[in-house]
């Protein structure tokens, strides 16, 4: 089976059909079905059947699916080896980081490698921390700086580089900041910006007011995620929204409120992800150390 098969078959997966596959891949529609064919036949079971809205995997289809992106992946990975190896070239970084993370951790090492490997080439991505997993898993980064998830996961390598814990901010003016002592039943009349409902940060929100049988937090403003820029948006109003209880937020003029330590557990460990047994570049290996030393 040639490696290019592999990619026609991938293509089919991903596209749900023949002809937006063959599109995709700059080729005519006959010379795809005969590569499924070909694939198939070498198998001895069928990948893919036909349906009114295009070709669904089978069972076996969805198994080999998987392995064949491994397949993948580890073929890349061999290709990057051997290329610095032959070349000794410095190549280009995928990073990913999410926007919680403190001011400068990032972008600072980042300036730091620029200056080291003049040739090196970085490639940045923002994204809220489970979106920053999949595209490291799905072989799109190289690494990302985001919080660790909380349970274990088999296709991630990660390394721990700090623990903090988010606040929940208002502006400096907030009425809130009057008062000590706060306790969740105190913030169930604010209004919110938070971010999307998939982001883990609002799940533990609304757990929290959910285990005490508080209503919901009043979602005034829903972001895709917590760029900086939006505490901008919260400055000079009585929005709460969550953030690092030092950094990003204190350039907008928002301090913690005095809530409970008891009342929300926020604590979050904050790690630099590549995905298991990837290949890492010595350009990736660079960035991970002066990520460490940043906050060593």
């Amino acid at each position: 089976m040639e490696t290019r098969d592999l990619e026609y078959v991938l293509a089919v997966g991903t596209h749900g059909g023949i002809g937006r596959a063959a599109e995709a891949l700059g080729m005519t529609q006959p010379a795809v079905t005969k590569a499924i064919q070909r694939v198939e036949a070498q198998l001895g079971v069928p990948l893919f059947e036909r349906t009114t809205l295009g070709m669904r995997v089978t069972q076996a289809g969805a198994v080999f699916l998987e392995r064949a992106r491994r397949i993948r992946l580890e073929y890349e990975d061999a290709i990057k080896e051997m290329r610095g190896i032959q070349t000794g070239e410095q190549g280009l970084l995928r990073l990913g980081y999410s926007p919680s993370m403190p001011a400068g951790l990032v972008l600072g090492a980042c300036r730091q490698l620029i200056r080291e490997r003049p040739v090196a080439r970085l490639r940045l991505t923002m994204r809220v921390a489970r979106e920053l997993m999949d595209l490291v898993q799905a072989g799109d980064l190289d690494l990302a700086v985001a919080p660790l998830p909380r349970q274990p996961n088999p296709g991630l390598a990660s390394q721990e580089l700090f623990t903090d814990r988010l606040a929940v901010v208002a502006d400096e003016d907030h009425p809130l900041h009057r008062r000590r002592n706060l306790g969740l039943a105190d913030l169930v009349d604010q209004h919110w910006l938070l971010p999307s409902a998939h982001v883990l940060v609002r799940q533990q929100l609304e757990v929290a007011f959910a285990d005490l049988g508080l209503p919901a937090p009043i979602l005034r403003v829903e972001t895709d995620f917590g760029s900086a820029t939006l505490f901008d948006l919260v400055r000079g109003t009585e929005l709460l929204c969550i953030a690092g209880a030092t950094g990003n937020s204190e350039r907008a003029s928002l301090r913690p409120i005095a809530l409970r330590a008891d009342a929300l557990d926020l604590g979050r460990r904050v790690g630099v992800m590549s995905r298991a047994g990837a290949y890492l570049s010595p350009l990736a290996q660079r960035m991970i150390d002066l990520l460490a030393a940043r906050v060593a």
